[in-house]
């Protein structure tokens, strides 16, 4: 391969403002299944905004017109690739173009080998040495390794070759770069409650080098995570010395992430961040995250929208759970849950105050959450001034005095929105943990 030196100093040197996440989505019982990319963008890596209302920004005509296991890559040249796993059993990858992450183009399936394997969750990354990119991905014989392809065009690919094989079965390969040692991520798949017990976690193996096999014998001892989880991504904090690792969990709770972070990569301790201190995009999976700069960012917002027409609002005291209705009461429910429509909500201007809000469902137009006795309720919207007054809210800095925002009842003035149990009521707030319970979190 020929390598263009400017270019590839160029996008070294690009002006990095943003964060752009690709993923897929599910949700328990298959509401929110959707085999499509969809996109987040955040300034921090831990908040994450998405684009287009959640909804799909590619929908795969190509394959088995599904995909899982998206990764948005930038070439050397600055321009973007996509791949994705083809669905389940396929020995082809897709693979799309991209100049700006809104156009996708060159649809097509690379073949990454011709034993029956599956290829699951490709990801790149460029060998300098040897002038090519290497697209590492899970396949399976007898068990899971992780394989490689190279190429210098992601149009025609090499044959596959063995690329991390630790003696055991693994899946989900991840590498990342920094201070001259490459750190490779990956799944454990043997059973956890089998010697020796170190099962269903990820692992981290490390290497001066990219060549195939060179991680094989560098394993690191320790385990990550308490629970189990996969598909590992990691992330440089945009604006101090921390990187963040993301799991995706698939068992028991599919389409649940975890973060932990550390401020050097080389120790490999990782410690779990508070679920306060970041959001997942609603009901995604098997994420990857490329940098973007503003001209990029701006870009974007202007073609996809800035934000979705609807928040989600997370429990301070309980960062799990996310305010929802069920069965015409407001209650917290941990996530990922469905329906999850029911955790969706648009902040309008207040019914009874301009200067106010209402909280209107999604799932129920026209419905909204008022207090029914000091229990938040969803009730149809009947025009009266009563209706009107229950329903509407004051928003202040959170009581918890951290971070976060508390509600007003325009109603009662002296009294807030306050978890109550798996209940909101609205009541008074005097002691420490009853402002932490009138605590929220508004996001997406």
């Amino acid at each position: 391969m020929r390598n263009n030196n400017n270019k590839v100093e160029a996008a070294s040197n690009r002006s990095f403002k943003a964060f752009v996440m690709g993923y897929f989505t599910e949700s328990p019982n298959g509401n929110g299944d959707e085999h499509s990319l969809h996109m987040a963008y955040s300034y921090d890596g831990l908040h994450w905004i998405p684009f287009n209302d959640n909804r799909p920004v590619l929908e795969p005509e190509i394959g088995e017109k599904g995909l899982r296991d998206p990764y948005i890559y930038r070439k050397n040249d600055g321009t973007f690739v996509i791949l994705a796993t083809n669905m389940w059993n396929s020995e082809y990858i897709m693979c799309y173009d991209s100049t700006d992450l809104v156009t996708f183009t060159e649809g097509r399936l690379l073949r990454m080998n011709d034993s029956a394997m599956h290829a699951w969750a490709p990801e790149v990354f460029y060998d300098t040495k040897f002038e090519q990119y290497g697209i590492i991905w899970s396949g399976n014989t007898d068990r899971n390794r992780i394989y490689v392809n190279y190429t210098s065009d992601f149009m025609n690919v090499s044959k596959p070759e063995v690329y991390f094989d630790p003696g055991y079965n693994v899946i989900d390969a991840s590498i990342v770069s920094h201070d001259d040692v490459h750190y490779l991520y990956y799944k454990d798949e043997r059973d956890a409650n089998e010697p020796p017990y170190e099962g269903k976690r990820v692992k981290i193996a490390k290497s001066e080098s990219l060549k195939p096999r060179s991680f094989d014998s560098n394993l690191y001892l320790k385990t990550i995570g308490d629970p189990q989880f996969e598909a590992p991504l990691i992330v440089k904090s945009n604006d101090i010395d921390k990187w963040y690792l993301y799991g995706d969990n698939y068992y028991p709770s599919n389409g649940k992430f975890y973060v932990w972070e550390t401020d050097d990569l080389s120790e490999a301790t990782w410690l779990p961040l508070n679920r306060r201190n970041y959001n997942a995009p609603l009901n995604a999976k098997h994420a990857s995250v490329v940098e973007i700069d503003q001209h990029e960012l701006d870009n974007l917002i202007q073609y996809w929208g800035k934000k979705p027409k609807w928040n989600r609002i997370k429990s301070f005291q309980n960062p799990d759970y996310y305010v929802t209705s069920e069965d015409g009461f407001a209650k917290l429910e941990s996530y990922p849950f469905d329906p999850y429509e029911h955790s969706q909500w648009k902040l309008v201007e207040g019914l009874a105050d301009s200067d106010a809000v209402s909280f209107e469902s999604i799932a129920y137009p026209n419905y909204y959450l008022k207090a029914y006795n000091f229990v938040l309720r969803l009730e149809k919207l009947d025009g009266s001034e009563e209706f009107k007054q229950e329903a509407t809210f004051k928003k202040i800095n959170g009581l918890s005095g951290v971070g976060g925002t508390s509600f007003i009842s325009y109603k009662h003035p002296h009294k807030y929105i306050k978890q109550d149990g798996a209940f909101l009521r609205v009541s008074e707030v005097t002691t420490d943990t009853e402002k932490q319970a009138a605590t929220f979190d508004i996001g997406w």
